[in-house]
């Protein structure tokens, strides 16, 4: 019984981080945020680029870590001249980038095919027990991924600046990612500002799925037990 519990808990957890990596690829890749957060911050204007060209700059990071190129090279107007838009250590600093994603959607992908594998065998071999498994190994999942989440929400609201560093310290082995905004058109394409709103987004799309699926569980464990009860 305990080791049935333990199983349903560890599957339903990764299900959840399945989940909410694939928040994070969806909501990341959305296009129509980016020209959202450019149009908030006047990128284009601030930057000295046609918001064209600022798009173009945008789609060539996307491609380039979905490896529909090989390289972020692109050209544009800068202040009235043409020059590359990223320079040596941005295009190095997305080499790591895109290794990182890459990782990320594997592990997604072996945690989303691992949860539903072991709740597959703990369903076949407890049939009569299907939605009483599925609610205690998310819930207990839940749980986990509840306090997680809410501590780097905790630390992100107080101090962003602290958690954003840190998480680019714990992930990548170089300083790559120290950019100087007065050189550097990435990280003035990207300031602090739209990473929180960017995390803030996953977070509120994370939450109402987690409520979501809380509630179906709710619903068939509940009608379940009415099936069970009416069966006596």
């Amino acid at each position: 019984m305990h080791a049935r519990k333990l199983l349903s808990a560890m599957a339903g957890f990764a299900l959840l981080i399945a989940i909410l990596l694939s928040v994070i690829d969806g909501l990341s890749f959305r296009r129509s945020f980016y020209e959202y957060e450019y149009e908030k911050n006047s990128t284009a204007e601030y930057i000295g680029m046609s918001e064209e060209s600022l798009m173009d700059a945008t789609d060539a990071l996307l491609d380039y870590l979905h490896g529909l190129r090989d390289d972020i090279k692109v050209t544009a107007a800068v202040n009235g001249y043409v020059r590359e838009v990223y320079d040596t250590r941005e295009t190095l600093h997305m080499v790591d980038v895109r290794n990182l994603y890459r990782n990320a959607i594997l592990a997604r992908n072996l945690m989303l095919t691992g949860g539903l594998l072991v709740f597959i065998v703990l369903i076949w071999r407890h049939i009569n027990e299907a939605a009483e498994l599925l609610f205690s190994g998310f819930t207990n999942g839940l749980i986990i991924t509840a306090v997680c989440v809410a501590c780097l929400l905790g630390y992100a609201l107080v101090d962003f600046n602290s958690f954003w560093m840190n998480f680019h310290y714990v992930f990548f082995d170089n300083d790559l990612f120290l950019l100087d905004p007065n050189v550097s058109i990435m990280i003035n394409m990207f300031p602090e500002t739209f990473f929180f709103d960017l995390v803030i987004r996953i977070i509120a799309v994370f939450s109402f799925l987690l409520a979501l699926i809380f509630g179906i569980l709710l619903f068939l464990r509940k009608r379940e037990k009415s099936a069970a009860y009416r069966s006596v």
